[in-house]
């Protein structure tokens, strides 16, 4: 089985390795595809060798890579993931080998993926469109720039929910800091104590 998985992994692409390790660090499945272009976007920002293979152009909802699509097909076809009620999880084959992944991964590899995993899967769509719009940009084609007339809403409402830190809420606003905390205050939220969330808020250093 372990000479099995080490051959498994060596042959794997880099898209398919963050694509292992995002599901693992996810909890072995990610909300959808949305989320998996989404979070794969933010990842290829981090690691270069990621970048070099996918290509990302702006479209109807954001980011998207064709080559991140093909690859999710051929790793399906090969049983390592599935989708099931549009969630794409891990099959049984591929949890083995996305946990052999996971524990070559470096430090730094598992900090970032796990950080973009855990704050990127928690968001629901309005609040990923809008984090992926003001933080990478290619909004110019999407379908969903209705988010952005409501980004103080959904901003206050993510602030609220502890998902990001006033300052990052306060972006995602499109809003001076003061001027948030004013909104904030407005409708109730006492927004220093609502910021438990960390000051990354799944931002990753790009590499």
């Amino acid at each position: 089985m372990l000479v099995e998985l080490q051959r498994m992994a060596a042959e794997l692409s880099a898209i398919e390795r963050y694509m292992l390790m995002l599901l693992y660090a996810s909890g072995g499945r990610v909300r959808g595809r949305l989320w998996l272009q989404k979070e794969m976007y933010a990842l290829s920002r981090a690691f270069e060798d990621l970048r070099e293979e996918l290509d990302f152009e702006a479209y109807s909802y954001g980011p998207f890579s064709e080559a991140l699509e093909e690859s999710r097909d051929m790793m399906e076809n090969s049983g390592l993931i599935r989708e099931v009620e549009r969630k794409v999880e891990l099959t049984d084959a591929g949890a083995r080998l996305a946990e052999f992944v996971w524990r070559q991964a470096s430090d730094r590899e598992r900090e970032i993926v796990k950080g973009v995993a855990e704050f990127m899967g928690s968001l629901d769509q309005d609040e990923l469109l809008l984090y992926t719009y003001v933080t990478y940009g290619m909004a110019e084609r999407s379908e969903r720039r209705d988010v952005m007339k409501r980004r103080v809403s959904i901003a206050l409402r993510m602030l609220r929910e502890g998902k990001v830190s006033v300052g990052l809420a306060a972006k995602l606003a499109g809003m001076p800091i003061t001027e948030f905390v004013k909104e904030a205050v407005k409708v109730g939220i006492k927004p220093f104590e609502a910021e438990e969330a960390e000051d990354g808020d799944g931002n990753v250093e790009e590499n």
